[in-house]
């Protein structure tokens, strides 16, 4: 005698699929940080970023400039539409600036639809073997702005 078996509809181990806002609260997360961000960077004034000692703790401590020096300039100076400006901060400021708008409506986006698998396919692109070479690059751009900064060579523009 054989044991009954259960109707196809019916699993074992059926996880029940998570619900509209569960499946949308990581995109919540990155939509309300990411717009904190850009809000902040709209925000604060041109003026306001480029005067005063700069909020880069690294720079604080070794008065050299890590790869990130910069950034938040970069993003003050895109919001108000200095692009020329945004790259003499630094050169990555505008690519992540443009990433993080892009994030941002994507998530937006989800939000809106409850599309999540937008989102997953957003973060797999930004964690390819592409966007790695890049941050190398990025990172190594900032190894050549300390050595510059270090050894007083003047290769980039001194961010004060």
């Amino acid at each position: 005698m054989t044991a009954p078996s259960a109707p196809a509809h019916v699993h074992a181990h059926a996880v029940p699929a998570p619900s509209g806002l569960r499946r949308r609260l990581p995109a919540i997360g990155v939509a309300v940080g990411g717009s904190a961000v850009l809000g902040l960077a709209a925000a604060w004034s041109t003026t306001g970023v480029t005067s005063g000692s700069g909020t880069c703790l690294f720079r604080h401590l070794t008065g050299l400039p890590c790869p990130g020096c910069g950034l938040t300039r970069s993003f003050v100076m895109l919001a108000h539409g200095d692009v020329s400006q945004a790259f003499g901060y630094n050169l990555v400021g505008p690519v992540l600036f443009t990433a993080l708008v892009a994030t941002v409506a994507i998530a937006l986006w989800v939000i809106a639809t409850g599309r999540s698998q937008a989102l997953s396919r957003w973060s797999d692109m930004l964690t390819s073997k592409p966007v790695l070479v890049f941050v190398f690059a990025w990172v190594a751009y900032g190894i050549a702005r300390m050595i510059s900064a270090g050894a007083d060579l003047g290769w980039f523009p001194t961010i004060t």
